[in-house]
């Protein structure tokens, strides 16, 4: 309606009866209705905060009359405007820290009146609304008009808008009639509206408003707030706008303006977890953490846990409000009582998750930092933005060391047992090279195989740190150990403790392993490099049919030349043609029998300090019935040890410490005279 025509609605409202003191005050309305005019109230001098944005939160708006933006309070705006007779729009606000958008849908239109244009639209109508989104309807009986629905993509303080111009009017002087009483209604969504006493009333839970029949207002005059406090991102608030009384034919408008959403101040919550029991647990030494959120050298916020073992009590900070583009660092530390701890005792790890749904912030994920002279872990949060609500995590697992390996065996994984003589493994260079290669397997069902782990500084077997572990199936061993239990060592040994009697009795890899404990290394196994040496903790073992050295003893009957050259005696099936395997039945007197001992290194690996002995027939020693003894000529005396037996004495061949390099054979001779010789 136009403003001539409120003011005739206005003065029709008074009853024929009235008296001139009422009519007076009508006029006083009147002229108040042709000067004034809509203007929002964001500031805090406005007597409701409920069009309002908490203190220090921003805001956007969308509109015509801004409210003024100051250091505390920053404001963003965008013009309201619409296209006539379209029922949806969205508003974007461009930002680097993401784009925030305020959807305006009317999702329920009915009996519009087209008379001041298609509804909805954006304008003034004189004598009713200034710069608003303006409906008019059509009074045709009680119903809900439309239904106004907003929703932005973030979560919000609070949201809200003003509504314009709700009222209602009376009809003829005589007998009067009431063609619409206007009301809104935010009870849906837990909105709140203000209300003017005058014109309007109020249900108890302040969500519905209803105008006072017959009571009719200006421009800017029975303005109400609509607003609704925290919500999360695309919720859908939603106004009803009923008439409530239909007596008569008329039209009714109301006006929809100063729409705005508020961001607080980016909040973060702090909360510790604990995976495992504490390292200390005792009653007078139990680990607690200790949380602070901190700008600069402030302290904003801190808590330190309660609760033992496992369990975390009094585990998370209150809600910390941020600065936009401000660094914050969130430090932990572990507390013994009154005595700090090391937080080093606990790996740490902390998710950050911001419920802002849309938000551009990048929360941290580097690893915190580890100050050692404060015994503290930290990480820094320096890009949180207005709406941001950041929940971190900080979970602490007790720091352990795990040390592992397997017991494997180390035959180049051949389907069957190698009878020593067979040669195959030389073809196959993972047989017996001491490493746990793809085509070998750990040796199954080891209970009775146990592994230590040991303080190598001293004796190994006297400083057991874990006595013995079972290994399991497959051969597999593990230790786990905490880092306590680990301060101040040095140099660890894992040893493994073979049964008696067991099958796999040969040995490819030593049975200790010593290696160096580096405290920021939590995991040893092989492969791991520790201060640049490459760890083997595997054990490799093999059954005695695969073992590495072949021991092969040939003999041959000789005249005991002076110059007897065991180069040039050919292998023979017959000890007295030549080398032979086959046995000796008979020996004429004062015959020599001369020697060639084998030995085959089947293996990848060098036999280091290998000693050749033979022990020279003695009689009546084990039913001999002749003594034999050394004679000459001597072969390779360089390779016999200096108490090796003398020429023309019974005795011990034997030769020096020396080394067989893999898959290498090599020859000993040596001459005896009156006997044979036993192979030990």
């Amino acid at each position: 309606m136009h403003k001539a025509q409120r003011i005739s609605k206005v003065i029709n409202a008074c009853s024929f009866d009235r008296n001139l003191t009422q009519i007076l005050s009508l006029i006083s309305l009147v002229i108040f209705l042709l000067s004034s005019n809509a203007h929002a109230n964001f500031q805090s001098t406005e007597s409701s905060s409920t069009g309002m944005c908490p203190a220090n939160h921003k805001m956007y708006y969308i509109g015509a009359n801004a409210p003024t933006a100051t250091a505390t309070f920053p404001v963003t705006v965008i013009s309201l405007s619409w296209t006539a007779g379209n029922s949806t729009r969205t508003f974007t606000f461009n930002e680097a820290t993401g784009n925030k958008t305020f959807d305006i849908n009317f999702s329920s239109i009915i009996d519009k009146n087209n008379s001041e244009g298609a509804p909805p639209f954006y304008g003034s109508i004189a004598g009713n609304t200034s710069s608003a989104l303006n409906l008019f309807h059509n009074s045709t009986s009680n119903k809900t008009n439309h239904i106004l629905d907003i929703s932005i993509n973030r979560s919000v303080s609070k949201s809200g808008y003003k509504i314009q111009d709700l009222d209602s009017t009376t009809t003829g002087l005589l007998f009067r009639r009431t063609p619409y009483i206007e009301q809104v209604d935010v009870s849906t969504n837990n909105g709140r509206l203000t209300f003017n006493n005058i014109f309007h009333t109020i249900n108890t839970q302040n969500d519905i408003v209803t105008a006072r029949e017959g009571e009719n207002c200006g421009v800017g005059e029975c303005n109400i707030n609509a607003s609704w406090n925290y919500k999360t991102a695309n919720s859908i608030l939603n106004l009803k706008h009923n008439n409530t009384l239909n007596e008569t034919s008329g039209a009714h408008a109301v006006g929809y303006s100063d729409f705005y959403f508020c961001l607080a101040p980016p909040k973060i919550i702090v909360k510790k977890a604990l995976n495992g029991a504490r390292v200390n647990d005792t009653a007078d030494k139990r680990d607690q953490f200790e949380v602070n959120v901190n700008r600069e050298a402030t302290t904003l916020n801190s808590f330190t846990t309660t609760g033992s073992g496992a369990t975390v009590t009094t585990g998370s900070s209150s809600a910390v409000s941020l600065a936009e583009s401000t660094s914050y660092t969130i430090t932990e530390r572990v507390m013994n009582g009154t005595t700090l701890g090391d937080i080093a005792n606990y790996n740490a790890t902390y998710t950050c998750n911001n419920a802002t749904t849309g938000s551009t912030t990048v929360m941290p994920t580097t690893a915190m930092t580890y100050n050692a002279t404060d015994k503290t872990r930290s990480f820094t949060l320096s890009n949180a933005t207005y709406g941001d609500e950041i929940t971190c995590t900080i979970t602490n697992t007790p720091k352990s060391y795990t040390f592992s390996g397997t017991i494997f065996n180390d035959n180049g994984g051949i389907t069957s047992p190698d009878p020593q003589l067979i040669e195959s493994p030389y073809n196959n260079p993972n047989f017996f090279n001491g490493i746990f290669d793809t085509s070998e397997a750990g040796i199954d069902g080891l209970n009775i195989v146990k592994a230590r782990l040991s303080d190598c500084s001293s004796n190994p077997s006297a400083n057991p740190i874990i006595a013995t572990n079972n290994v399991t199936n497959l051969g597999k061993y593990n230790f786990t150990v905490l880092s306590k239990d680990l301060a101040g060592k040095t140099d660890l040994c894992i040893e493994e403790i073979e049964p008696n009697n067991w099958v796999y009795s040969v040995d490819t890899t030593p049975n200790i392993r010593k290696f160096t404990f580096n405290s920021s290394v939590l995991t040893y196994q092989t492969g791991v490099k520790i201060n640049g040496n490459t760890l083997n903790l595997d054990f490799g073992n093999v059954i005695k049919e695969n073992t590495a050295l072949v021991l092969k003893k040939y003999q041959y009957i000789n005249n005991c030349p002076s110059t007897l050259n065991y180069t040039n005696i050919n292998e023979s099936t017959s000890p007295s043609t030549g080398f032979s395997t086959a046995s000796i039945k008979d020996i004429d007197p004062g015959k020599c029998i001369a020697y060639k001992i084998t030995a085959t290194n089947r293996a990848y690996i060098n036999i280091d300090n290998f000693i050749m002995k033979d022990v020279l027939q003695k009689k009546g020693v084990s039913s001999a019935l002749v003594t034999s003894v050394l004679t000459n000529p001597a072969s390779a005396s360089a390779d016999y040890a200096s108490d090796s037996v003398a020429i023309g004495q019974n005795g011990t061949v034997k030769t020096k410490p020396l080394t067989l390099t893999p898959r290498a054979k090599r020859d000993f001779y040596f001459n005896t005279k009156y006997g044979t010789t036993t192979e030990q």
